[in-house]
């Protein structure tokens, strides 16, 4: 059912996920357990951002506990029994220290990518009692967008951007739009709402590249996102449009040359040109239209799926995923280009100069859901979790010998998308009307020590009342 179970604990994992949870918690509440079980946490949603907590996952999967195979433990509940879990205590798992992020052996998964408003959806179906999933209960959800629900807390863990994508070169020919590398923003928002026009030697063009700097006229052929991920939200959030079909889509000088068998192909033109998976240009690169396509391309998926990429202010450019020879651009919007620096800005969400980013999130159910987020939860990603807290800045991976907080960092990176602290220095997270409230002894020892819910409450990530 799920894509992975990931780690060294993978096979446990595993084991435990097919005899069923229930039933080990039932065991070790026979056996008189005084400490949770090790929990199965399991992540649903965005697309967007899936590869970089399947990346996040094994990390923090693999961060040594209590030892489930001592003789005082019970290893068919996945219960420590009066094992230590401790931080820093020696004779953890598998011989390592028990660090301060897993106590209890915890273990996530990511079920596949629906897109970040069904996750949310599936959250707070769970949040309040009634969850829509079959035969698991979601623990958080995957978004690349802020969903805005007061029973969730989004906690934002990294930044991306996004800009309008479009061919250079279809096969061996360079596009009309080949040089047209920066789009205003008024002119993007026009584009989606097909009301672009210009006026050149006292001709008038209507949705047409030659507005935009080109040398020959050629339609604008507009691309939309499914509406439930959370690349769409930030586009059309940004661009002021919402439905699946604004009327860029539904524009007929747009799709003058989509023929009767182009319908018999691929469907209906608005129908066709709506609802496309998000991040990617495979679909539209093998329609006879590709060559006057614009769309949008979230910068960190950009860069993991493309190849031969150059950046050459303010856009880059690069071969895609599924596109052939195509040669895909990310535009600039306003001049800007979609780079670390100005999407990743001076830290903790300031000194941001490009027009369209977004925020890459977790979502827990909080205090106010009915069914508030598990401490377990929490302890992987609320605010005071091993995604966000301070103290893994100085805590140590025994087996790596470096911090977590520079693992976790590269693993986002390594994804094509940035921190939220450009010196791996924390900051002041922010507040949320309704915490996600450590109170585990074993969780809220490591998490709720001064060093990451001072006065202050800094951390790495910003954390934002649904």
């Amino acid at each position: 059912m799920f894509r992975s179970l990931f780690s060294r604990r993978g096979a446990v994992a595993l084991a435990a996920a097919s005899v069923g949870v229930a039933s080990l918690l039932a065991a070790a509440g026979t056996a008189g357990a005084t400490v949770p079980n090790a929990s199965l946490l399991i992540g649903s949603g965005s697309q967007t951002s899936y590869a970089v907590m399947t990346g996040l996952s094994p990390l923090f999967n693999g961060a040594a506990g209590c030892d489930l195979t001592a003789s005082t433990s019970l290893p068919l509940a996945l219960n420590c029994g009066t094992s230590t879990t401790t931080a820093g205590s020696v004779g953890g798992e598998q011989g390592f220290n028990v660090t301060a992020e897993n106590p209890y052996d915890d273990f996530t998964v990511q079920a596949p990518a629906v897109g970040s408003g069904n996750g949310a959806t599936q959250l707070i179906d769970a949040g309040a009692g009634s969850p829509t999933t079959t035969g698991y209960t979601l623990s958080y959800s995957r978004a690349s967008a802020h969903k805005g629900n007061t029973t969730d807390n989004d906690v934002q863990f990294a930044t991306d951007g996004v800009s309008w994508s479009t061919f250079s070169k279809v096969g061996s020919t360079a596009t009309v739009q080949a040089k047209v590398t920066n789009i205003t923003l008024t002119n993007l928002v026009a584009i989606w709402l097909g009301t672009l026009n210009c006026s050149i030697k006292g001709v008038t063009y209507n949705m047409d590249w030659i507005c935009l700097g080109a040398k020959t006229s050629s339609p604008i052929d507009v691309y939309d996102a499914q509406t439930g991920s959370g690349t769409y939200s930030s586009w059309s959030g940004a661009l002021g449009y919402t439905g699946a079909s604004p009327a860029g889509i539904t524009c007929s000088v747009c799709e003058a040359g989509w023929t009767p068998a182009d319908v018999t192909a691929d469907g209906p033109a608005t129908a066709a040109h709506s609802n496309l998976f998000e991040n990617q240009m495979a679909t539209i690169a093998g329609r006879p239209d590709a060559k006057n396509a614009i769309y949008f391309f979230s910068l960190g998926r950009f860069t993991t799926t493309c190849t031969k990429i150059k950046y050459k202010a303010p856009a880059s450019s690069g071969v895609c995923a599924g596109t052939g020879t195509n040669v895909t651009t990310l535009g600039g919007i306003n001049g800007i280009g979609a780079t670390q620096t100005t999407v990743q800005g001076t830290g903790g969400g300031g000194g941001v100069t490009f027009p369209v980013t977004r925020g890459l999130y977790n979502l827990y159910n909080n205090s106010s859901a009915t069914v508030p987020a598990s401490q377990a939860t929490l302890n992987f990603v609320g605010e005071n979790g091993f995604l966000c807290k301070s103290s893994t800045a100085t805590d140590i991976d025994s087996q790596t010998g470096v911090s977590y907080r520079s693992e976790i960092e590269s693993v986002i990176k390594a994804n094509g998308f940035f921190p939220l602290d450009v010196s791996g220095s924390p900051f002041a997270e922010g507040s949320a009307t309704y915490p996600g409230t450590i109170t585990d002894a074993g969780y809220a020892a490591n998490d709720n020590n001064a060093g990451n819910t001072g006065a202050t409450g800094n951390g790495f990530c910003l954390v934002t009342n649904g």
